[in-house]
């Protein structure tokens, strides 16, 4: 195999190789941008979880007073 030859078939893995490195790194920047879309998103469900149980607790609060009101007004009617 003369000179040109290897040349040329080092040439061209070289070149194979430079495309895969390429298409890799743009497969990671997409896995980057995924990756912190899919943290954002989580962070505003646990957001949205403590919210949500934050009006639960309040709503049983309320619910508790307005038991204790009804109460006191069937007491007050009784007596």
């Amino acid at each position: 195999m003369d000179n040109s030859k290897i040349f040329d078939t080092l040439e061209r893995k070289l070149e194979r190789l430079l495309n895969r490195l390429s298409s890799l790194e743009s497969e990671n920047a997409k896995l980057k941008s995924d990756l912190t879309a899919a943290r954002k998103v989580e962070k505003e469900a646990s957001e949205s979880k403590g919210a949500a149980e934050r009006l639960e607790k309040d709503q049983d609060a309320v619910r508790e007073r307005l038991e204790k009101l009804i109460a006191s007004l069937e007491a007050a009617e009784k007596g």
